[in-house]
């Protein structure tokens, strides 16, 4: 039996290569500040999250905040609705979260995570409603 070692060898040397930009990859977006989400949310008018469509509420994993600030914050839960509404506890989350400063919660938009489709961050801001 005759085996081709350099074709075996150029096997080593791409799977070397796919590994090295992988991890490069990885280490650029674990190490970079506000996510595109957030960003792109940002520049959007909003919703009061007392006026957003609800659904139920998050089963599989508890909504836990994200990159909090002063002034927003990300909520992030895994859907099993599919896009027909924020689940109740995400919104309630929200809405106690801008309490606790004396601000009201404003629903700024949603994205869902590329490889786990399932997986949503509803970014939302703290704001001071002048009465």
């Amino acid at each position: 039996m005759f085996i081709n070692n350099a074709a075996a060898d150029k096997g080593v040397v791409m799977k070397g290569q796919v590994l090295i930009s992988i991890l490069t990859l990885t280490a650029i977006t674990a190490c970079s500040t506000t996510d595109v989400g957030t960003r792109i949310a940002s520049i959007g008018e909003g919703t009061l999250a007392s006026e957003q469509r609800v659904t139920g509420k998050t089963i599989l994993m508890k909504p836990r905040l994200e990159d909090v600030t002063e002034d927003s914050f990300n909520v992030r839960y895994i859907e099993m609705s599919f896009g027909t509404g924020t689940p109740v506890n995400v919104r309630d989350m929200a809405i106690a979260q801008c309490e606790s400063i004396d601000k009201v919660a404003m629903h700024k938009g949603n994205s869902r995570g590329l490889i786990q489709a399932n997986t949503v961050k509803a970014y939302y801001e703290c704001v001071s409603l002048d009465k």
